[in-house]
Parts: structure tokens; C-alpha cells; sequence
């Protein structure tokens, strides 16, 4: 299983994908011990039975909402964890899939069906929910629906179809317009960062402390944004001269206006001087900014890249 924590804000984005195996909840509970308020995002075809069991438990006991969003499934083990949200939201676009449980050989098996049972009634669902949870074979799936989820009292929200991506996208569904106003403004943003970042260092102090949140998953390590300023800083003032260039076609963006966040990413080159020093340079980077918008302005929380190209630090002409 991947996890990936992404502070948005007072919010915390935790997303989980990929195969659910045997030491997974110990995992979670391991890397979500410091989060208090969250949104656990799911893309899995399942694996574990008591991983899973053990992960919807853990994400009950900390009171976080569970999403499966636009375009992904949620299927098996993962299902269960998503049962586990205090609230639990599902993209019209998603799937949610659920079977009886089976043994190491793929057979059906009681044991296994009677421990799913009692975590599911644990939850505070219906016995309607136990059997339709368990009605499918094991070779089989049975895909929730709304209808069925209230028919059943499973309780959900159906959040907008909000996940959007660029325009070359292979699949890119219809964004609500709530959706496309975030991204919209994200865009925006971004186009913003880049010219501000080319501007001289003047213009860029006085408008950086507003651009970053309280805290920063800055480059894989959570720091405050003080501490942001002070990198910023340091590198214009070793590079006072900057023209930042986000190359055309590069940015993406997948926004989900639920939790009122978006990822951006794309490639940008770059050219630096420093006349005091008689020095130039230049390159590519990649870029990925998670930026949240919760009750306010945008704000970046979290930030990474790598350098891709560059060319070899030369004399200023």
C-alpha cells in the first residue's frame, strides 16, 4: 500500500492506493499519529482482509471522513476502510465494489464472513447491510450504488464530479461548477507564482508570506512556513535576477472542490544571474504544488520538483 499525507490547510489529505497487505494498519496508524482532522482518499482493488478491517477500525476511532474520488475504485479490503469514514463520500464517477470473504485457497469461508459481520455491525450498520455486503462470491463483486447504499442504510455523500485534469486528458469528465471555478482560480495562481518569482526581490518579499500555509510539506519534510521564507530568501539573494517560464502544454491540475484542494504540476525553465557575482545559470524543473483553499485565500501546502536539465553555470556577458 502507498500512503501519501498532504496537509491542506486545517484539513489533512491522506491517500491510499494499491494493494492492501498484511502490516498496513500498523502502517497507518504509525504515519496518521500526529493528523486529527482528515480526509482519507482510496484507489485499491483490495488485498487483506484484517488489514482492512484493522484500517476502517483506525480511521473510525480517529473520526475521519473517507472519499473515493472521480474515476477510481475502491474495491474488496478497500471497501472496507472506506465503511470505517465518520462520513463517507463517493464521486458519481467512482466504484465502490464489495464480496464475501474468502480463504488463502479463494474460497468462500464462514469464519472470515463472521468477522466481516461483526466489524460491519461494530460500524452501526444494518443487518440488510451485512448480507449485501457478503452477497457476492468471491469471484464477484457487487458495485454500490446510491441507491442501493440507501436502500441498504449505508450511509454516504455523493460529492460533484469534481477531478479535472488539463485538457489532453484520455478521460476528462464534465466538472461541476464549483470545480471548475477552483481550478480555474488555481491556474490563475500559478501563472501568478511564476511571474511574481521573475519579479525583483522587492516585489517578491513583500507578497511571499501570503502565498504558503501554517505548515509546509516542503520538499518531503514538514516544516513551518517561516522556515519556507527563509529558503525563498536565501536562494533570491543569491539569485537577485530570476525568469521562471512554465513550458506550454506542461500543467496539470486535478482538483477536488470537496475538499477544496488541488494538485498542480508541469514543467518550468528557468534562467538565474547574479551580477554581483558575475555568474548566470539556467535549466528545467519539474514542479507539483498541493494548494488549498479552506474559508480563504489559496495557499500553498506542499511543494516539490526536481531538476531535469541544466546548463553549466557560466559568466555574465
Amino acid at each position: 500500500m502507498e500512503l501519501h499525507i498532504r496537509p491542506l490547510g486545517e484539513l489533512t489529505l491522506i491517500e491510499l492506493s494499491g494493494d492492501i497487505e498484511k502490516g498496513d494498519a500498523d502502517l497507518f496508524a504509525e504515519r496518521t499519529t500526529k493528523v486529527s482532522k482528515a480526509v482519507v482518499a482510496l484507489r485499491s482493488d483490495g488485498g487483506s482482509l484484517i488489514a482492512g478491517i484493522g484500517m476502517g477500525e483506525l480511521v473510525r476511532s480517529k473520526g475521519f471522513a473517507t472519499l473515493v474520488p472521480a474515476n477510481a475504485r475502491c474495491a474488496s479490503a478497500c471497501a472496507l476502510v472506506w465503511l470505517g469514514g465518520t462520513r463517507r463520500y463517493m464521486s458519481p464517477e467512482a466504484r465502490i465494489g464489495f464480496h464475501a470473504a474468502y480463504d488463502g485457497n479463494g474460497n468462500e469461508t464462514g469464519i472470515g464472513n463472521a468477522i466481516l459481520g461483526a466489524y460491519v455491525n461494530k460500524l452501526g450498520l444494518s443487518y440488510s447491510a451485512v448480507i449485501y455486503i457478503t452477497q457476492a462470491s468471491p469471484t464477484s463483486m457487487t458495485w454500490l450504488t446510491a441507491e442501493e447504499a440507501k436502500k441498504n442504510e449505508i450511509d454516504l455523500t455523493l460529492t460533484e464530479p469534481t477531478s479535472t485534469t488539463s485538457s489532453n486528458s484520455e478521460s476528462e469528465s464534465a466538472p461541476s461548477a464549483s470545480a471548475v471555478t477552483l481550478r480555474d482560480k488555481v491556474g490563475e495562481f500559478i501563472t501568478t507564482l511564476f511571474a511574481l518569482w521573475s519579479s525583483p526581490n522587492e516585489k517578491v518579499t513583500s507578497i511571499l508570506p501570503r502565498l504558503y500555509g501554517s505548515r509546509v510539506l516542503f520538499y518531503g519534510r514538514e516544516v513551518s512556513d517561516n522556515e519556507v521564507l527563509t529558503d525563498k530568501i536565501n536562494s533570491m539573494n543569491r539569485w537577485p535576477q530570476r525568469l521562471y517560464k512554465v513550458r506550454q502544454g506542461s500543467l496539470t491540475m486535478q482538483c477536488d472542490a470537496s475538499i477544496g484542494g488541488c494538485k498542480a504540476s508541469g514543467i518550468v525553465d528557468w534562467v538565474v544571474r547574479s551580477p554581483a557575482r558575475n555568474v548566470q545559470g539556467g535549466g528545467s524543473s519539474t514542479f507539483e504544488y498541493m494548494i488549498a483553499m479552506r474559508d480563504g485565500p489559496l495557499r500553498i501546502v506542499a511543494e516539490s520538483g526536481n531538476v531535469i536539465s541544466k546548463l553549466p553555470t557560466s559568466t555574465l556577458r
